[in-house]
């Protein structure tokens, strides 16, 4: 099974709480050990219970792909440390800018990470070097919010519906996979706050209906 519906703590906007890769996925310590199984059985990688600032939302305090995690600039040193010292080889950066929304701010696959323009020069040096990968500054649908206005992986491309057909297409050679456009949680565009996912698999908020299911797997390239 590559799909499947959850919530964290009775909210169905589980990219706020949790962020996966094709190597790890982050979970926050209150999540329950369902939700736990559920990420290991569908995203098919190691979890990990971690927090970020003290807080369980890890979703939006992070980003990360293949190559490494990247931390808020108010998570603390021994939680990074943490991460850190895990087992997975992976780097891992804390940033320092203003910016504090990770996950919002970028939106990463092992070839490239798109993200915020108004990111500082220093932080999107930190990224490249964490990740491994070219970045690229710009908005998405508009939004300078990138890691909410799409969810990508090393298989497809998700992205806000009001996404232009040219747009899509620089973002499918920016990242190198084929994408499309579609809603999640019943309706909400900002797909990257509703879902996490990786090349084996996506978990999506509880209200997602059957037709945006639909959407989100041609997308990936699941279908």
């Amino acid at each position: 099974m590559h799909a499947d519906k959850a919530v964290i703590e009775g909210n169905q906007f589980i990219g706020l709480f949790a962020r996966s890769s094709d190597r790890l996925t982050i979970v926050p310590r209150s999540a329950s050990q369902k939700f736990v199984e559920k990420c290991r059985s569908v995203l098919k990688t190691e979890v990990m219970s971690v927090s970020v600032s003290a807080s369980n939302l890890v979703g939006i305090f992070s980003a990360m792909n293949s190559n490494g995690i990247v931390l808020s600039s108010i998570a603390y040193r021994d939680e990074a440390r943490e991460i850190k010292e895990w087992g997975l080889g992976l780097n891992v950066a804390v940033l320092h800018g203003k910016l504090t929304a990770v996950g919002n701010i970028v939106l990463a696959n092992d070839k490239a990470a798109v993200v915020n323009p108004s990111l500082g020069k220093a932080d999107a040096k930190s990224i490249e070097d964490c990740l491994g990968v070219e970045v690229v500054k710009r908005r998405i649908a508009g939004y300078p919010t990138p890691g909410c206005a799409g969810v990508v992986t090393n298989k497809g491309l998700l992205l806000h519906g009001e996404t232009s057909d040219e747009e899509l297409h620089e973002l499918e050679e920016i990242f190198g996979v084929k994408g499309g456009v579609g809603t999640a949680n019943m309706g909400v565009p900002f797909i990257g706050l509703c879902m996490i996912a990786n090349s084996h698999g996506y978990i999506v908020g509880e209200g997602t209906s059957g037709f945006e299911m639909a959407q989100i797997d041609e997308a990936l390239g699941f279908i």
